[in-house]
């Protein structure tokens, strides 16, 4: 139980700092692109690429932290003293 919860820790603070990671590009375009005097102009052509980047983060996220709940349920039924493959043929 104890190496789940450390797993799942583990899980999300790869996701945070690979989210801050993510966030800080489009925030440093847009801080040079405000003191160039652009404004937020020079975001534009790049939004589609980092809401993609963002998404496959997400992604990617979701499918692991998914399969550490097939991990986690798998372990309390084999506490439980069901034996996985009992049932098939």
């Amino acid at each position: 139980m104890r190496r789940m919860l450390e797993k799942r820790k583990a899980l999300y603070r790869k996701f945070a700092v690979g989210s801050l990671c993510l966030l800080t590009i489009p925030a440093l375009i847009l801080l040079l692109s405000i003191y160039k005097g652009a404004g937020g102009a020079g975001l534009v052509p790049g939004i589609p690429i980092y809401l993609a980047l963002l998404g496959g983060a997400i992604y990617q996220f979701r499918k692991e932290l998914r399969e550490l709940k097939w991990e986690e349920e798998g372990r309390v039924s084999n506490e439980a003293g069901c034996e996985p493959g009992k049932n098939e043929k």
